[in-house]
């Protein structure tokens, strides 16, 4: 799960407003085409995806590249998380905390994907519906596209809505399976991929360091949830001082 879900309520409505209405107005082009929802879905997904290629990195920073990162000096490396995590007794209770939060997500998402199935097949009633007050042809099938999105996004948000109420405070955990950190900032891979956090650090982000149980956090807080990058260690009180120093120098933390 990503901090993007808690935060900026309304910048991720205004969004979805305008993709539902960019999806009606190619739809309406589209007119009755049978493959009309196969297209949109594909279309769905290239934005997802140009949505992960352009954003922002896991906290909220401009993206970076890997060579940036690896151009500077390396200072702490690990390339078996695994092996440490492994030694963490309490890891199992708080995968289990954050299963129960992602089943209650999954389930939201789960009401709204059998809506959008479902009731794509009432379309053509709904433009037959708005025909007489907008004279037919492609601005009752833009309304009717735009009434069977928007019924989506109302289903799938009031059960998002009553899923984080279920659980409060939403805790959510990330950790890379390799990382290298350098003066310029820190290389992940994970199990997908590889993400990058610069220094310094954003000023609202916490470093903790749990020298018992072998890893750094960084952690985010807001009034909905907690974002943790856990990030195990051999030693966990060098790296923790290597972060502090080079993440938090700009705010006068370190």
């Amino acid at each position: 799960m990503s901090a993007t879900l808690y935060e900026s309520r309304w910048k991720r409505i205004l969004t979805s407003q305008a993709y539902m209405i960019g999806y009606s107005v190619l739809l309406a082009l589209l007119g009755k085409a049978r493959y009309a929802l196969l297209l949109v879905i594909v279309f769905w997904i290239i934005l997802a995806v140009a949505q992960s290629r352009l954003g922002k990195g896991p906290l909220g920073q401009g993206r970076a590249k890997a060579e940036d990162i690896l151009s500077g000096r390396k200072l702490y490396e690990e390339k078996n998380v695994r092996e440490i995590q492994m030694k963490d007794e309490e890891l199992l209770r708080e995968i289990q905390e954050q299963s129960r939060i992602s089943l209650y997500l999954s389930v939201s998402m789960l009401i709204g994907l059998l809506y959008f199935l479902i009731a794509w097949k009432q379309v053509p009633a709904i433009a037959n519906a708005v025909a007489p007050y907008t004279g037919g042809g492609k601005l009752a099938l833009f309304i009717a596209y735009l009434i069977y999105f928007e019924g989506y996004f109302i289903i799938y948000q009031a059960s998002f809505e009553y899923a984080l109420r279920k659980v409060g405070t939403v805790t959510t955990i990330n950790t890379p399976q390799s990382y290298v950190v350098t003066d310029k900032g820190i290389l992940m891979k994970g199990l997908i991929g590889s993400s990058v956090i610069r220094f310094p650090l954003p000023s609202d982000i916490n470093v903790h360091v749990n020298e018992k149980r072998g890893f750094v956090e960084l952690v985010r807080r807001s009034s909905k949830s907690i974002v943790k990058i856990r990030f195990y260690a051999r030693n966990a009180r060098r790296l923790g001082e290597i972060i502090k120093k080079k993440g938090l120098q700009a705010s006068g933390e370190g």
